[in-house]
C-alpha cells in the first residue's frame, strides 16, 4: 500500500508543479488572443462576426489565469471550506505519508476517512487541475470550437472543487452512512 500512496503523491506532486505552469501560459496565450481579436474586429475578414464578445472573454480569462490559485480558494470558501490553494507554496518539503497498520482505523468510518486523508495530496492536486480543464473547455464552448454545454462545464468545475474539498466531503458522505446505520425503526 506505501508504494501506490508515494506513487500517488508523485503524481499529485507533478499536478501540483504543472498546473501554475498551465495557468500562466493560458494567461499569455490567452492575452495574445484578446490582443489578436480586437485588432482583427477592425479587419473586414473579421472571424469574429456575430461573436464581438469572445476577445473580451478571452481578455477577462487571461486574468483569471493569472490568479487561478485566489479564485479557486474564493471557490472553496463559497462553498463552505477552509482550503486555501497557493501557487507560491513550496513543494520541495512535500513527501508521501507513511501508510501504518492503523490505515483501517476502528470502524467503516475511519477506514473511509483515513484513506481519504493519505490520498488527499493527490485528490487536491487533481481537483484544481479538473477545475483548469473545465475553464478551458468553457471558453472553446463560448468560442463555438466545442459541442459541449456551459452547464456542463460549470458542473465540471463544481466536481473540481469537490475534489479539492474531498476530506470535508468524505466525512460528510461516512458521516452519512455511519447515521443510517445506528437508527432503529
Amino acid at each position: 500500500m506505501q508504494g501506490l500512496v508515494t506513487f500517488a503523491a508523485q503524481v499529485g506532486l507533478i499536478f501540483a508543479i504543472l498546473l501554475p505552469t498551465f495557468c500562466y501560459a493560458a494567461a499569455i496565450a490567452l492575452f495574445l488572443f484578446a490582443a489578436w481579436g480586437f485588432w482583427q474586429q477592425a479587419q473586414p475578414g473579421n472571424p469574429f462576426r456575430g461573436k464581438p464578445w469572445v476577445p473580451w472573454i478571452a481578455l477577462f480569462l487571461c486574468g483569471a489565469f493569472a490568479t487561478f490559485d485566489r479564485i479557486l480558494t474564493k471557490a472553496n470558501i463559497t462553498g463552505g471550506s477552509s482550503v486555501t490553494v497557493s501557487f507560491a507554496t513550496s513543494l520541495s518539503s512535500y513527501g508521501a505519508p507513511s501508510v501504518g497498520r492503523g490505515l483501517l482505523g476502528t470502524g467503516p468510518f475511519s477506514a473511509v476517512v483515513n484513506v481519504v486523508q493519505v490520498f488527499q495530496g493527490f485528490f487536491q492536486s487533481f481537483g484544481a487541475m479538473v477545475c483548469f480543464v473545465a475553464v478551458i473547455a468553457w471558453f472553446s464552448v463560448v468560442r463555438g470550437r466545442s459541442d459541449r454545454s456551459q452547464p456542463g462545464c460549470g458542473v465540471q468545475f463544481v466536481f473540481g472543487i469537490m475534489l479539492i474539498n474531498v476530506l470535508t466531503i468524505a466525512q460528510w458522505i461516512a458521516g452519512l452512512f455511519q447515521a443510517g446505520g445506528t437508527t432503529t425503526g
